[in-house]
């Protein structure tokens, strides 16, 4: 495979990341994961928009434009020889190595990773639990792609142990937040229903493309709270992010 990493295309065997990393340390970065159809890359404009409000939370330089950010994706499909291959862009931002502790350094030299892997959407019925952790309330953290994973990580091995696809997660308020790594959508009573940002999701840039094209039919996305019950009263379950396009998704208790 073949990586950009710090301005320059490299084997990833080759690549030399510094075991200072504050990335590595305490998760101090922001990523963005990205879809390439084998012609274009999905959600350019808001990827990018989002991926420099994390680095703009944080505080880590990003100098880069939308074209100089496009032109690194297209030229890291094309040195893995996916052009017409479906696949998983992900766009990783650190502060780079520094000393211990959380004290910033003084100069930062930010660490950048692009990966591409070829990925497949599967459009394959999902099983879908509700998750024995809490989410928290929605915080400043929830607008952006953070590294801190942790969450979703004990999620994914839950799902993994109890023979689920995935697990969903509610808040303290005991409403939905989302899945492992997608938003939620359900339909019910012929309504489709999402929750609303201030649960805790993410903005995720499926959500907000579905919300949109549904507004513009006769029949709109309602953004409102979401119970237990209303998941195992739904028609349908649907999971979405920028990976998965669109699944369906079966409750299991």
């Amino acid at each position: 495979m073949i990586i950009y990493f710090n301005g320059e295309y490299i084997k990833a065997s080759t690549a030399n990341i510094s075991p200072t990393d504050r990335g590595l340390m305490l998760g101090d970065g922001v990523f963005e994961t990205l879809f390439y159809n084998g012609t274009e890359i999905e959600g350019l404009r808001p990827h990018f928009d989002r991926l420099v409000k994390g680095a703009t939370l944080f505080q880590i330089p990003f100098p880069l434009t939308i074209s100089e950010f496009r032109s690194i994706l297209l030229t890291i499909i094309e040195q893995n020889n996916l052009e017409s291959t479906s696949t998983a862009l992900r766009f990783t931002l650190t502060r780079g190595p520094s000393e211990r502790g959380l004290v910033p350094p003084q100069s930062v030299s930010p660490t950048f990773l692009v990966t591409a892997q070829a990925y497949q959407r599967s459009s394959q019925l999902l099983q879908v639990g509700f998750s024995q952790y809490c989410f928290q309330q929605s915080s400043i953290l929830s607008g952006v792609k953070h590294l801190g994973y942790q969450l979703p990580l004990l999620g994914r091995l839950e799902a993994e142990q109890r023979g689920l696809d995935d697990v969903l997660f509610f808040n303290e308020a005991g409403y939905l937040v989302s899945a492992t790594a997608a938003n939620v959508f359900i339909l019910n009573r012929g309504v489709l229903i999402t929750p609303p940002l201030s649960e805790g999701c993410l903005p995720g840039i499926m959500r907000g493309k579905i919300i949109q094209e549904m507004q513009q039919t006769s029949t709109p996305v309602r953004i409102d709270h979401i119970t237990r019950q209303d998941v195992e009263e739904a028609a349908k379950i649907f999971l979405t992010n920028s990976l998965i396009g669109s699944v369906l998704a079966t409750y299991k208790p």
